[in-house]
């Protein structure tokens, strides 16, 4: 029986290390999940927040020349304010292309389509300005009144890139987390898994030697 007890010993071993394989399939494989999920995670914080933080500032500051230009209507004439506004009309447009290729969520969305709404209404009185015969009333207000209300919305989506971003952070913080934690539970295991190998080799031993001296005896 002593061979029934040699192969027993081989089938432990032999399963001990199938599992050892099993884990560091296993482990590999949740890795590279985690890496991939990091890898996403970081790429949206630049692709998704910081570049259309970027997009948002250069909105504003297009608007902020289109309301200098207003402010200086008389002083620039007619010809100079219609190629200067539309200029940075499509310049916005543009980056509002660019905005709408990347990830929104809701509420951003919400925001953005407001915003949309007031660069509309704010083209619908420069153009006034730019037909309109010397009796129309278009007051510098209105003009006002929807600048600040986009400013607002912009100022919403900015903070909406602020609170965004600190999500994707978290995300990102939880996933090394999971990753160091889940490489330190596969270190335990492992070392289990050695320890018990050991004892199989070491229980096994003086089966071996007794063998082989009986069989020098004979």
């Amino acid at each position: 029986m002593k061979w029934a007890y040699s192969i027993q010993q081989k089938f432990k071993a032999a399963a001990l290390l199938g599992v050892v394989c099993a884990i560091v399939l296993v482990t590999s494989l949740l890795g590279k999940h985690h890496m991939d999920k990091l890898g996403n995670s970081f790429s949206s914080v630049f692709n998704d927040r910081l570049v259309v933080e970027s997009y948002i500032y250069m909105i504003s500051d297009h608007m902020y020349q289109k309301k200098l230009a207003s402010d200086n209507f008389a002083e620039m004439g007619l010809a100079n304010y219609q190629s200067e506004v539309e200029s940075h009309n499509q310049a916005i447009a543009e980056l509002l292309e660019y905005y709408d290729k990347t990830f929104l969520t809701k509420e951003e969305e919400e925001h953005l389509k407001k915003f949309k709404a007031n660069i509309f209404s704010l083209e619908a009185l420069e153009d006034q300005y730019l037909h309109a015969d010397q009796n129309i009333e278009v007051t510098q207000a209105q003009f006002d009144a929807n600048f600040i209300q986009a400013l607002s919305n912009l100022r919403n989506l900015s903070n909406i890139q602020i609170k965004e971003g600190q999500v994707l952070t978290d995300q990102s913080q939880r996933i090394v987390y999971g990753s160091t934690l889940l490489s330190n539970l596969e270190m335990v295991i492992l070392f289990c898994i050695a320890f018990m190998l050991q004892a199989i080799v070491a229980a096994s031993k003086p089966l071996v030697s007794r063998t082989w001296q009986k069989g020098r005896l004979n």
